[in-house]
């Protein structure tokens, strides 16, 4: 049973990076800059237990581990947001310019595995150097769908900018004598969630065309009594760090999360086609997928298509680890291990071997990690376009 989700922030959010923060740790917390999956799955699946007043037992946690959570996303006037693909490159004149993978004359590129091509601009899009502008954030998922269909493209004031980090600085108190205590400052950061900056907003702007009111949207994938407690959510409980509340509710209606038509179309006859990553993915070779053989072919989860990866372009991994109240005897209670995460926004350049493209419509925003763990957790959402 499906069932969409929107979440209201009363507080801004705290959602940490891998790096530690603690006593004799470090006095600075960082921001990760968007909520993590693995943070909103987890508070989602506390709010089902203590909805549906179940005793945390292996057997609850178990069930409740079965759920599957993608999200979450910005969401404005009923649009869903996706975060900006890496294959943009925002030129001062020219506006935003696709990369492509391209030939090998010399060289090629610095990834461990032979046979990929370098990514980058041709001679003709960029005949000079120049430094690129700083993209919006989030792309309203009709734009997006423009970006990968190569229809032409640029950017106005329906785009977003990333949150804003809320830094607060504390004080570690004497309890006899209510002083602050030498040395023993600290910093906190949080993201208010509530709006989001509008990407070509005026600086001196009414407040309400320089900011989008926003919610938080998500999707469940459930059954038994945890389906039935999600589907009649709507209750404030916190998420993330330092129990800051949000208010849950059940929606309906599953549309924007559906592959656009325009998309489909285009699938339909595509022979090159690229993998868009809408959250951080976690894959057991680190940047490539395991349904990956060792000459870069193989077929993405649930679709019918074999695909050969012709190049990638990613960021520098990212860390995320946590802390386990597991009460399961193979997972006890403490830190858990680091992951290295491939960042939201990474794109995976393919040839189809084999197969309709036209399948991987039906896997649009669908997990696309190794471990099936991970993918209940929302780690690896995938879109997919053509190039």
């Amino acid at each position: 049973m499906t069932t969409m989700l929107e979440l209201t922030p009363r507080d801004p959010i705290v959602s940490r990076d891998g790096r530690p923060f603690g006593a004799g740790q470090g006095s600075r917390m960082r921001s990760a800059g968007w909520l993590l999956p693995s943070v909103v799955a987890g508070s989602l699946r506390s709010t089902i237990g203590k909805e549906a007043q179940r005793e945390f037992s292996a057997a609850t946690t178990q069930e409740l581990l079965q759920v599957e959570v993608a999200g979450v996303f910005p969401q404005a006037d009923g649009t869903l947001f996706l975060p900006a693909p890496q294959d943009c490159v925002f030129h001062p004149i020219h506006g935003p310019l696709r990369v492509a993978p391209q030939a090998i004359e010399e060289g090629g590129c610095d990834w461990p595995v032979a046979g990929l091509s370098p990514v980058g601009l041709t001679e003709d899009q960029a005949p000079d150097d120049f430094k690129p502008l700083d993209r919006p954030a989030w792309w309203p998922v009709d734009r997006y769908a423009a970006w990968l269909t190569n229809r032409e493209f640029g950017f106005d004031n329906r785009f977003l900018r990333a949150a804003e980090v809320e830094l607060r600085a504390h004080v570690q108190l004497d309890p006899d004598t209510g002083a602050a205590e030498d040395g023993n400052l600290f910093t906190t950061a949080a993201l208010p969630l509530t709006h989001l900056p509008r990407y070509a907003a005026l600086p001196h702007s009414a407040r309400s065309s320089r900011f989008a009111a926003i919610t938080l949207a998500g999707r469940v994938r459930a059954e038994g009594w945890c389906a039935e407690t999600t589907a009649a959510l709507d209750t404030l409980h916190p998420l993330g760090g330092e129990r800051r509340l949000v208010h849950w509710m059940a929606t309906a209606g599953e549309g924007a999360w559906t592959c656009p038509q325009q998309l489909c179309e285009r699938l339909s006859s595509a022979s090159k086609v690229r993998m868009v990553l809408a959250t951080p993915a976690v894959f057991a070779d680190g940047w490539k997928p395991m349904w990956l053989n060792e000459d870069l072919v193989g077929t993405p989860p649930g679709a019918e298509v074999t695909l050969k990866l012709v190049a990638v372009s990613i960021e520098r991994w990212q860390a995320v680890s946590g802390w386990s109240l597991s009460s399961l005897p193979n997972q006890p209670r403490g830190p858990k291990p680091v992951k290295r995460l491939v960042p939201g926004g990474g794109i995976y350049f393919f040839e189809v071997v084999d197969g309709p493209a036209l399948s991987l419509s039906a896997r649009w925003l669908e997990p696309v990690s190794d471990d099936p763990q991970d993918c209940r957790d929302g780690f690896g959402l995938a879109v997919w376009g053509v190039w």
